[in-house]
């Protein structure tokens, strides 16, 4: 049986704590169970682009892939095609657009905990999808008491503020500039797209040592959200992929990299999870969790999003929508 789930299906099916335990457990699972999961393909012509990102995960007895469409002014795009890696049969396609952003705000939670982080004071820089997928996940997991908000749109940061005190009663800030969001939090969610070519968003002076950063913006070369200098500050560094890898796809990275910066101090996260490593003290000064996103990550969500909706009987079904060769 094949099940197509629209975004609104994901939504519905996709509870944060869960999805938190799923991806964390999975990350913990490689170490004894390796996913194969090959470098993602990206192609780009005409001005659209292209992104390809397999993976096959034994543990959970899936594969599958994401495709990320975007450019020309056509929107963003985001498909997921999960199979049974016993069988091939293909269980699910899906609109990936809300799994995605929850697939990412989980994993900066599962990197967050693993890091020692548990703020009262959230600071979030941006209010699009994947800002506010982060405030719901952190408001489930830590329940903080404030969260300072901020968007070059005031229309778009009050729409957000107003949602977020409607969705968790927590009290929300609604801040007139990137530098007051960043003051006096704990945790600095930068969740922002200022456009390929655009400014960068964040500035290493708005941020106060003691801060953990969630950096989750720049996941393309023309994409910048922060300064070198933020990384260049960071006593604890930790990317959810190779930092060969993130540098390739991050302005941020990239240019720290090309400004001198030392990638080989960089902890992985699977390394931290499965105790490889360990966060050598308390930062001094900052902590920061660089994530572009990884297909264990998307190959674990759509998993979860799947079974559950078998569960519930939600999405339009076929009976397979691709029979073996032999069964034609």
């Amino acid at each position: 049986m094949t099940i197509l789930l629209t975004d609104e299906h994901i939504r519905s099916l996709l509870d944060p704590p869960d999805l938190v335990a799923a991806i964390e457990q999975a990350i913990i699972d490689e170490r004894t169970t390796p996913s194969d999961v090959p470098d993602r393909l990206n192609l780009a012509g005409a001005g659209r682009f292209l992104r390809v990102m397999p993976a096959v995960v034994p543990s959970s007895e899936v594969m599958g892939l994401k495709t990320f469409f975007g450019g020309g002014g056509t929107g963003v795009r985001y498909v997921i095609l999960l199979m049974s890696s016993v069988t091939g049969e293909v269980l699910s396609v899906m609109d990936a657009c809300y799994l995605t952003a929850a697939r990412t705000a989980a994993t900066s939670a599962v990197a967050a905990r693993a890091m020692g982080v548990k703020a009262q004071t959230l600071g979030v820089l941006g209010t699009g999808l994947e800002a506010a997928a982060h405030v719901r996940t952190f408001a489930l997991l830590d329940a903080p008491r404030e969260i300072k908000v901020f968007s070059p749109n005031p229309e778009s940061r009050a729409r957000f503020a107003e949602a977020m005190l409607a969705d968790y009663d927590i009290e929300v800030m609604v801040c007139e500039s990137a530098q007051e969001a960043a003051a006096g939090v704990e945790h600095l969610v930068t969740a922002t797209n200022t456009g390929y070519g655009g400014p960068i968003a964040c500035r290493s002076e708005w941020i106060e040592a003691g801060t953990h950063l969630s950096a989750i913006g720049s996941t393309h070369q023309e994409l910048r959200e922060l300064e070198a200098a933020i990384l260049g500050r960071a006593d604890i560094l930790v990317f959810d992929a190779d930092p060969g890898q993130i540098a390739g796809e991050s302005g941020d990275v990239r240019d720290y990299a090309a400004q001198g910066g030392d990638l080989a101090r960089v902890v992985a996260l699977d390394d931290l999870l499965q105790a490889q490593v360990a966060i050598p003290g308390s930062p001094q000064d900052l902590s920061i969790f660089k994530s572009v996103g990884t297909a264990l990550q998307d190959m674990v969500a759509a998993d979860l999003a799947f079974r559950r909706a078998a569960e519930l009987g939600l999405g339009t079904t076929w009976d397979d929508i691709a029979l073996p060769k032999g069964n034609r």
